[in-house]
């Protein structure tokens, strides 16, 4: 039984790659679009802008228990299917609506 419900996880997880800091570093300026899509996944938005480039934006969501302590934001923009450029976004949760307490103390249903 321990052997199909490990099975049925790693199938799960399969093909599902995350964004990290690290390999956000690793996409070099010059990477094509598929060399982006094929190391890092599909993105979470892509957006056209009025300039004619493309953003591939990633998400990263990191954890403490099950709620959300920081999201990073991770933008590659793209003109003439090539990395021009990068950026980095980083949000964390207000400290008045954080409160480390009762995200130890309490679980979310």
């Amino acid at each position: 039984m321990r052997k199909w419900l490990f099975f049925v996880l790693l199938c799960g997880c399969a093909g599902h790659q995350m964004m990290t800091m690290q390999s956000f570093a690793d996409v070099p300026i010059g990477a094509s679009e598929s060399e982006i899509v094929s190391t890092s996944g599909q993105p979470d938005t892509i957006r056209k802008m009025k300039d004619g480039t493309v953003e591939y934006e990633y998400v990263e969501r990191i954890k403490a228990a099950d709620r959300d302590i920081e999201t990073r934001f991770y933008i590659f923009v793209l003109k003439d299917n090539k990395v021009t450029a990068k950026k980095i976004r980083q949000a964390s949760p207000s400290p008045a609506t954080f409160d480390s307490f009762e995200m130890q103390t309490t679980k979310r249903e």
